[in-house]
């Protein structure tokens, strides 16, 4: 099974993991990642220290838990958002709109971002080669050229660079800015790059 079918399945987590992914969410929410540890999480989901460390044998192995899930849950919001758009120009300028809209108001994100940098930013750039992947095989999906990888990866990492250092000479602060600045410099990227829309799978 490829990462874009865990995409549309199922998490592949059972119910004892969902309720561990929802206790380290909310642990990290409140607290950060540095002020909980892994009983803190058993406490809160309930469960056993032997049950957690099962499925999640050290707190980086949860972490990229939490980071996945939320991470499909990220794409399948954007597929909802793109999908009933006939063209690529408009998926594009639509889910560049949707992907700051979106990421900029994850609450967890938005959390660790100001707080603990240190803590999440790994993750997002020297650790992010498996969310990249997912993320990349998605928009991919939904590209007709024999350079869909490559031009979905470069617009993931224009976005990333965008999330990750928000204060810019460029207007992004709302959709309609963010779909102005598609129109104007990604979506001629797909043309370079012979890109067609292909219909969601």
């Amino acid at each position: 099974m490829t990462l874009l079918d865990l995409l549309h399945a199922d998490d592949g987590t059972d119910a004892a993991s969902e309720r561990i992914l929802d206790a380290a969410y909310a642990r990290f929410l409140a607290y950060g990642v540095r002020g909980t540890t892994m009983d803190d999480v058993a406490r809160q989901a309930g469960l056993s220290r032997i049950t957690v460390y099962r499925r999640f044998s050290r707190k980086n192995d949860l972490i990229q838990g939490v980071i996945l899930r939320e991470l499909r849950r990220f794409l399948r919001d954007f597929e909802q958002a793109v999908a009933g758009l006939p063209t690529p120009a408009e998926q594009v300028v639509e889910g560049f709109a949707v992907t700051l809209r979106l990421v900029r108001g994850h609450s967890l994100l938005g959390r660790l971002l100001a707080g603990e940098p240190e803590t999440i930013l790994p993750h997002l750039t020297t650790g992010a080669e498996p969310y990249m992947a997912v993320a990349r095989q998605f928009v991919a999906s939904h590209l007709d050229s024999p350079d869909a990888e490559a031009i979905a990866e470069m617009f993931i990492r224009i976005s990333l660079s965008f999330l990750l250092t928000p204060s810019s000479a460029i207007p992004l602060e709302n959709d309609e800015q963010a779909r102005a600045f598609a129109r104007r410099h990604l979506v001629p990227f797909l043309s370079a790059g012979g890109a067609e829309a292909r219909p969601p799978a």
